[in-house]
């Protein structure tokens, strides 16, 4: 069975291009080049929260995989995660340079929590592994991840393109990812596909993708609910304290680079 006509690599890739994930508000208005500068700064820090974490994720898979093929396979990517041994080029540093040009210091990086979907994203790629399978977890990493990075991170491109003019190396997390994890995905597939002999495996992978999938839905329902709460602290007549910090701080970003 090759990987171009394995039916189970056709039904995970079918299930990530078909989630409903790519209906969400949010991606529409990356789509159409409609947010603003506080907005961009309200996901910035949620996929900051994400991101940071993904290294932890891989190795939270990597501790649970017997195979040392596989094994090989996780660190090629972990490393590259890492910057390939250069911490300047580390993805969370990367990401990082963003959010300065954005106007987010990295101690106000640190301090704004992640929301709760953000952490629960965090949580459900954390658990894969444990609740499944090493080879469960590598199909989300593989479909929901690395499978839907060129297209994901393109739409939020465009989204903060539209938004505030930014240099390519303020952008360089994007790019790199918009490039690169396409290969990483493919790798992944290519790990994958001698590896599922049975349908047991097969459902295990699928819940798997789905899970990681709707919790990234539900991580977009929470920039978006971060986005109404500050848009609504001009018509409250009482907003919560971290309401009224988030919306000030916000806007302060955005004075500071305007």
């Amino acid at each position: 069975m090759t990987l171009q006509t394995s039916p189970f690599i056709t039904t995970f890739r079918d299930l990530a291009h078909n989630h409903h994930l790519w209906q969400h508000p949010f991606l529409q208005r990356c789509r159409e080049g409609k947010l603003t500068l506080p907005e961009v700064q309200i996901l910035a820090v949620q996929m900051y929260k994400f991101s940071k974490e993904f290294n932890r994720i891989l190795a939270s898979i990597l501790s649970c995989c017997p195979d040392e093929e596989a094994q090989w396979v996780i660190l090629d990517n972990l490393f590259d995660e890492m910057g390939q041994g250069d911490l300047s080029f580390a993805h969370p540093e990367l990401f990082r340079r963003f959010t300065r040009a954005i106007g987010i210091p990295d101690a106000d990086l640190r301090e704004l929590p992640a929301t709760p979907e953000t952490q629960a994203m965090i949580q459900t790629y954390l658990n894969l592994s444990h609740q499944y399978s090493y080879l469960a977890a590598l199909g989300a990493v593989c479909f929901a991840s690395e499978g839907i990075v060129h297209s994901l991170y393109s739409q939020l491109y465009q989204g903060i393109q539209g938004a505030t003019p930014l240099t390519q190396d303020d952008l360089i997390f994007f790019e790199l990812h918009i490039d690169v994890d396409d290969s990483h995905a493919a790798k992944l597939a290519t790990l994958l596909t001698p590896r599922i002999q049975n349908k047991t495996q097969a459902i295990d992978i699928h819940q798997a993708i789905l899970e990681a999938l709707d919790a990234r839905v539900q991580f977009f329902d929470g920039v978006q609910r971060r986005i109404d709460e500050m848009n609504a602290l001009s018509s409250s007549a009482r907003p919560s304290i971290e309401s009224r910090v988030f919306a000030l701080k916000s806007f302060v970003y955005a004075d500071s680079i305007n």
